[in-house]
């Protein structure tokens, strides 16, 4: 027969087991928790995440179609749950990087030339158009980053349209398939054209899980 003490010891011994069960359980649970929560931000895109290799700029006829690195031209490196970028954020689902650029046509500054897509019937100053810059790093320029390729062009090849009601994109083809085919709808190597006039534009360049690159035009509201 067990006295009572052993009995009492018995019991403060199972307590203390039960208390242990518990706490490992709740540890755990916290921990499954906490990798859930890690997992759904990022399948949310609540993290901006910038490209390690290289950095990007916009140009354009706006930028005097400068290729260097240039602050104010610069783009910023945004999350797929960013506000500005949430009409397209069903074209960037699978985008592993994403940049923006604020940009407000001003026809006070037009650029006195078109750009003509007469396949897809438009017209418009070149003040409307954009390109984009890569840059490499490069210690030996003082901003620390070197021209690197334009985007779309021939060494780059075409970017998708992310937006076609608001962004022209012309054909991923060469000059020479351009003009054999005499469409009228471009090549790599002319300009994509923003479509709704001098409104401000939030200008998305996007490169993707396959390596492709996308570009769009979200009118800021």
């Amino acid at each position: 027969m067990l006295t009572q003490a052993e009995k009492n010891t018995n019991i403060e011994v199972i307590k203390e087991t039960e208390e242990d069960f518990m706490n490992t359980r709740n540890i755990a649970r916290g921990a499954a928790i906490a990798v859930i929560a890690v997992i759904a931000l990022a399948a949310c895109g609540g993290k901006a995440v910038e490209d390690p290799d290289h950095n990007y700029r916009v140009t354009g006829h706006f930028a005097d179609w400068g290729s260097n690195y240039a602050s104010e031209f610069m783009m910023t490196c945004v999350s797929k749950s960013d506000a500005r970028i949430k009409a397209i954020k069903n074209e960037l689902k699978d985008a592993v990087y994403i940049y923006v650029y604020e940009y407000t046509p001003d026809m006070s500054k037009a650029a006195g030339w078109n750009v003509e897509y007469p396949g897809a019937n438009i017209k418009l100053d070149g003040v409307f158009t954009v390109k984009f810059i890569r840059l490499n790093p490069d210690p030996s320029e003082q901003s620390g980053w070197a021209f690197d390729m334009w985007m779309p062009s021939t060494e780059s090849g075409g970017v998708k349209n992310l937006s076609p009601d608001t962004l022209y994109v012309p054909m991923d083809r060469s000059n020479e398939e351009r003009d054999a085919a005499g469409d009228g709808l471009g090549s790599y190597n002319d300009n994509p054209v923003l479509l709704k006039g001098a409104v401000p534009y939030y200008i998305v360049f996007a490169v993707f899980k396959d390596k492709t690159r996308g570009m769009g035009a979200v009118i800021k509201e």
